[in-house]
């Protein structure tokens, strides 16, 4: 039995498994994380390519016998059996991913994503190809002036880019979701360490606090900030009093990063980075 509990919706379209595994241009260089393999059919995809290494982490121990098959007709392929959210990616690699390809559990989708992107791209990752919910999907890709925009989405473009590749309907899957599903290419080219970055995180989640409402009444509510500093920090940027979160571009960010009454410091080391715009 599917346990939908924990996003077990497993991909049952080799057509697409195939689709994935082509677009991701994997090479005998690439240490591979596959998060959820599930029956597999994205992971033998998987090591239908010239990869190095493939990690493969589930949390079902059901399906181990099913993985550790897979495992001993090729070498390349390590099955780690635990949950996702928990595991060590510093340690617990015998390597460091260079990619990361799978199809997420949806529950989980944003907390997995955002640690992919503190614990693994600092450290080489630099590249994602996932699929993901629609919804989700949309919230990771969705430009400035667009509801579904989102402190996720605006960190993978501080990081790269993101797109959405294709739309994929649930017959894609086994049991079948209620929802559509997408693929997501994620690609890390700067800013490699900003997930981690104190002053970036909070600027963020502290705007986006109430989305209806404005970035001066999310400030003054989150920051305790006063209206007047708010509504100054507002116009040094050019920006009105009624702006919110969501309609704010990249560039904006950045700024407002800078500004002394957001600056913290950093978790690890206690200075700020140096973001590139």
């Amino acid at each position: 039995m599917h346990n939908t509990d924990i996003g077990q919706n497993f991909l049952i379209d080799e057509s697409l498994a195939d689709f994935i595994t082509e677009r991701a241009r994997l090479s005998g260089r690439d240490v591979v994380l596959e998060i959820g393999p599930g029956d597999g059919v994205l992971t033998r995809a998987l090591l239908r390519t010239p990869l190095k290494r493939l990690y493969a982490i589930e949390v079902d121990e059901r399906l181990r016998e099913r993985l550790e098959n897979i495992a001993s007709r090729d070498g390349r392929c390590r099955p780690i059996f635990c949950d996702a959210l928990r595991f060590d990616y510093e340690s617990g690699l015998g390597e460091r991913p260079s990619k990361i390809v799978a199809n997420l559990p949806y529950h989980i989708t944003t907390p997995l994503i955002w640690t992919f992107l503190e614990r693994l791209a600092p450290r080489g990752m630099d590249y994602m190809l996932l699929m993901l919910q629609l919804e989700a999907a949309e919230r990771v890709v969705s430009p400035a002036c667009r509801r579904e925009r989102s402190p996720l989405g605006i960190t993978a473009e501080a990081m790269g880019s993101a797109a959405v590749l294709r739309k994929v309907p649930p017959a894609a899957f086994h049991p079948r979701p209620k929802v559509m599903s997408a693929v997501v290419e994620i690609k890390i080219e700067k800013n490699a360490d900003i997930a981690n970055d104190s002053t970036w995180r909070s600027l963020l989640a502290r705007s986006f606090t109430q989305r209806r409402k404005t970035l001066c009444n999310n400030w003054c509510a989150s920051c305790g900030m006063t209206r007047e500093s708010a509504l100054r920090i507002l116009s040094r940027h050019s920006l009105k009093p009624t702006a919110r979160a969501e309609e704010l571009p990249l560039e904006k960010w950045f700024e407002l990063a800078q500004e002394p009454a957001f600056v913290l410091k950093n978790r690890d080391n206690g200075e700020r980075n140096v973001l590139e715009s």
